[in-house]
């Protein structure tokens, strides 16, 4: 009965820190809601930490483009990045409002939340922004297979 109750907390354990692991970058959240009768909802939640990962199995081909734009411009983006990061909560960076559509976007608990909203329908994206800047250097080293 011993060997079962360790066995247990060895494998609890192991699912705790593996979902801490996944959890750490944040997650993206994805809504949307189209006000039309029979309107298509879509909302998920997908780990950040996926993004970053996902890229490394891309071939390197299809970032020796992107790659080779970003370089230049890599120490801009790290500072706009870091800069976003270092910023208070709940601050505003952008917002359009025109009669029936309103954009926003805010950075929140560490993602940056764009928020669309119009007659056809609603849209909600947060993506956390230490998993921007990690997805962003793996374009910028050309991740992926050969």
């Amino acid at each position: 009965m011993l060997l079962l109750g360790k066995i247990a907390m060895g494998t609890m354990g192991t699912m705790l820190l593996a979902g801490a692991v996944v959890s750490s970058e944040g997650f993206i959240h994805v809504k949307v809601h189209e006000n039309a009768a029979n309107g298509t909802h879509l909302s998920f939640i997908v780990p950040a930490m996926l993004v970053p990962v996902t890229l490394k199995f891309v071939p390197k081909k299809y970032f020796e483009e992107p790659a080779r734009q970003l370089g230049p411009w890599m120490p801009v983006v790290d500072a706009t990045i870091s800069g976003l990061i270092d910023c208070a909560d709940n601050t505003t960076l952008v917002e359009v409002t025109d009669p029936g559509e309103r954009v926003s976007v805010v950075k929140i608990n560490g993602s940056l939340v764009v928020d669309v909203q119009d007659p056809g329908e609603n849209v909600h994206v947060s993506v956390p922004l230490r998993a921007v800047r990690s997805a962003i250097h793996e374009i910028a080293e050309g991740a992926g297979p050969s």
